[in-house]
Parts: C-alpha cells; sequence; structure tokens
C-alpha cells in the first residue's frame, strides 16, 4: 500500500467560520492524506481537531503582529516540517501564511498552498498599511504553489490589489456538511419570548460583520413591528460595545446575546430569518448553514455573497453597511410570509447543489494529486481522484 502523503494545515487563531471550516476539510481528507496541523495551543480548535485522532502542532501563533512568538513559530513549525517529512502545507488566513510559507520553503517542504479566506485588507488602515500587505502578499505569492480564494470576489481582489497571476489562483467554494446539522429545535436554553417571529445571525462579534448597522436596522424595525425578537450568537471584541448600543436604545427586551455556542444548529433551529449585515466577507459558513436550515435570508452585497445568494429568488441582497436597506429587506419578509418561504426552500436547494462539503473536498484533494504529482512526491502509481 503507497504511503499516504504528508500534509500539514497551519491555522490562524480563529473563534469562527475559519475553524469550522478546517474541521469539515480535514474530516473528509482524513483518510487519503496523513494529516497534521499547527494551530493555537490551547484553543477550541485545538481541542476539536485532537477529537479527531489527528496530531497536533500546538503554536504560540496569535493573531496579530508578535515578533518573538512569530519567530517561536516559524522555528516550530520548520523543525516539525523536517522531523515529519511534510509533502504539502496549507496554511488558512494571511497570519499563518505570513509565517507557514517561509517555513515551508526553509524547510524544502515540495509544495505549499494558501487559502484566501477573507479581504486582507483593512479600510480603517492607513494606506501605508495596506500597501505594506499588499506587498508582502505579492512577494509570497513567488514561492507559493497555489493561492486558493473561496469565491471569486476574492480572487479579483488579489489580481488587481496584489498583483498576482490569475495562473497561481484556484478557487474552491466553501462547503458545509448536512450531517453535521441538527434539524431538531430546540430554542429552550435561551428563553426566547413565545410567539414573536426571531430574527438573527451568527458572527464573530468584530467590526467587519457590520452588527451595528444590525442594531440601527433593529430601532427602525420595532417601531413598527413588536412581534419581533432578535438573537445574536457568537462572541468577540464588541460584544460588550453591542450590548451597550441595546442598552442606550432600551431594547433590551428584544435582544438575546447567546455567547459562543458549541452546537451552532441550535440558534438557527430557533430562527425564522437570518441576517448577515457583514461590511466585508470571503464566502461565510453561516449563511450557507443559514441557508442550509431553509432560512430566508437578508445579507449584505459584499465578497463572496453574490455568488451564493440570487436576489429575490434565494434570498435578498442589501447594500453594506446601509441599516435602513437592511431594515427594509427584513420588513419585506416579515410583511411575505408566503415569499419568505419560497425563498427558504431555494436557499436550501442552493446549498445542497454548489455548497456542499464532498464537492469541496474533492477539489481539494484533485489539487493536493496534482501538486504533489507535479513535484515529484507522489509515486507515479497513485491515480489522481
Amino acid at each position: 500500500m503507497p504511503k499516504k502523503p504528508k500534509i500539514l494545515h497551519v491555522v490562524r487563531p480563529t473563534e469562527g467560520g475559519i475553524g469550522r471550516h478546517i474541521v469539515t476539510l480535514i474530516d473528509g481528507l482524513k483518510n487519503d492524506f496523513d494529516i497534521s496541523v499547527a494551530c493555537l495551543h490551547q484553543s477550541r480548535l485545538e481541542e476539536l481537531i485532537l477529537s479527531m485522532g489527528i496530531t497536533i502542532l500546538p503554536l504560540p501563533l496569535g493573531g496579530t503582529l508578535s515578533p518573538r512568538e512569530d519567530y517561536r513559530s516559524f522555528k516550530l513549525l520548520v523543525g516539525f516540517m523536517r522531523s515529519q517529512g511534510i509533502d504539502l502545507v496549507h496554511s488558512h488566513g494571511a497570519k499563518a501564511a505570513l509565517i507557514a510559507r517561509p517555513a515551508a520553503l526553509i524547510a524544502g517542504v515540495p509544495a505549499s498552498v494558501y487559502t484566501v479566506h477573507n479581504s486582507v485588507f483593512n479600510e480603517k488602515w492607513p494606506s501605508w498599511k495596506n500597501g505594506l500587505a499588499t506587498t508582502i502578499e505579492h512577494i509570497l505569492s513567488w514561492p507559493t504553489d497555489c493561492i486558493v480564494t473561496v469565491s471569486n470576489a476574492l480572487r479579483h481582489e488579489i489580481m488587481t490589489r496584489e498583483k498576482i497571476n490569475r495562473s497561481k489562483i484556484k478557487v474552491i467554494y466553501n462547503g458545509i456538511s448536512l450531517n453535521s446539522l441538527h434539524f431538531t429545535p430546540n430554542i429552550s436554553q435561551w428563553n426566547l419570548p413565545p410567539r414573536r417571529t426571531v430574527v438573527g445571525t451568527v458572527a464573530r462579534m468584530a467590526p467587519q460583520k457590520g452588527l451595528s448597522v444590525l442594531l440601527q436596522a433593529a430601532e427602525q424595525l420595532l417601531r413598527k413591528y413588536r412581534n419581533i425578537h432578535f438573537i445574536l450568537a457568537g462572541d468577540g471584541p464588541l460584544k460588550d460595545s453591542l450590548m451597550e448600543q441595546v442598552r442606550s436604545l432600551s431594547m433590551e427586551n428584544r435582544f438575546t446575546f447567546t455567547g459562543a455556542v458549541n452546537n451552532i444548529s441550535t440558534v438557527y433551529a430557533a430562527m425564522d430569518i437570518f441576517v448577515l449585515p457583514s461590511l466585508t466577507e470571503g464566502l461565510p459558513l453561516s449563511l450557507l448553514e443559514a441557508m442550509a436550515f431553509s432560512l430566508p435570508v437578508v445579507a449584505s452585497a459584499v465578497g463572496g455573497v453574490p455568488e451564493v445568494i440570487e436576489h429575490g429568488v434565494s434570498g435578498l441582497l442589501v447594500a453594506p453597511g446601509n441599516a435602513t436597506e437592511l431594515a427594509h429587506g427584513i420588513a419585506y419578509l416579515l410583511d411575505n410570509p408566503g415569499r419568505a418561504g419560497e425563498m427558504g426552500k431555494k436557499a436550501r436547494q442552493r446549498v445542497v447543489q454548489h455548497f456542499n462539503a464532498s464537492k469541496m473536498v474533492e477539489q481539494t484533494a484533485y489539487l493536493y494529486y496534482n501538486l504533489l504529482r507535479e513535484k515529484g512526491a507522489l509515486p507515479n502509481e497513485k491515480e489522481v481522484i
């Protein structure tokens, strides 16, 4: 039996969709590849990966630049890659790729892949900082064999802003495993008021998620609709300020903040309408999960979101950062429950057909095998799937 190719995934600290993406991807790849994962020590992701029987390399890798800890992570990665004879390194997110790609080059790893999950640009950064990020990404693309983007929008962005050759970029859409979602309602733990329409979202509470825009839309909606309740699932640096904003608008009895949720299905099961108010996105897993639950969706037309939602058919698209337009979209679904139900059914059909985990895993495995064959790291008798 031929030896399985050794793949190392390197992941930046994550509390949201990237972590769920990694778990789904590895679960699909583990039978055909010898998988190991380098990630932040004592993190939720580390616990999940260990429970799958996957080898972990604990890293002191933070989400922001830290020369001392980043250098420690670099040395640990180089040593691990050499000692384990890693055939391909797959880094996820700009911070992980900043450390992992040079480590792979120094360690002599045959193949290097980098998945871009979100834009590396921050509108709040000064131009010099965005320019520096662009330059670094362009230089690091040289030794990278393939850059995967989770949407065509991200591919276009890195081609135009980072001047990366189109031939190096491959789009592989995020996919979700329907088997991991449990469709039995379980809402008692949230203590939601009875007989109210529940509007909600699942997101890391960070600036790019646009949650303050949702709160502004909620204030407008509550002037007319007294039977709605909002649920916000997730944690993050803005949680306290968002809760304070709700209090300042006297909406405490209309909002439920769940915090981090282990079984995210329970949140979707509690919702009637899903809202994605993001200001920037790659291709959010929460959107795919909500659509898999047949929830009618109102989402910002950012990143890869318009590649998922056909406006007026499988959901509604609104301009990012526009609370009034967001409120109007939600109001349309509230006023037209029949159309909302039709959109929810179309949404599920679209996810099942185009954004399922098996397709994502198959395309990733195909990419691995072809790169390893090109690099001479795969025996000739191994068939490319």
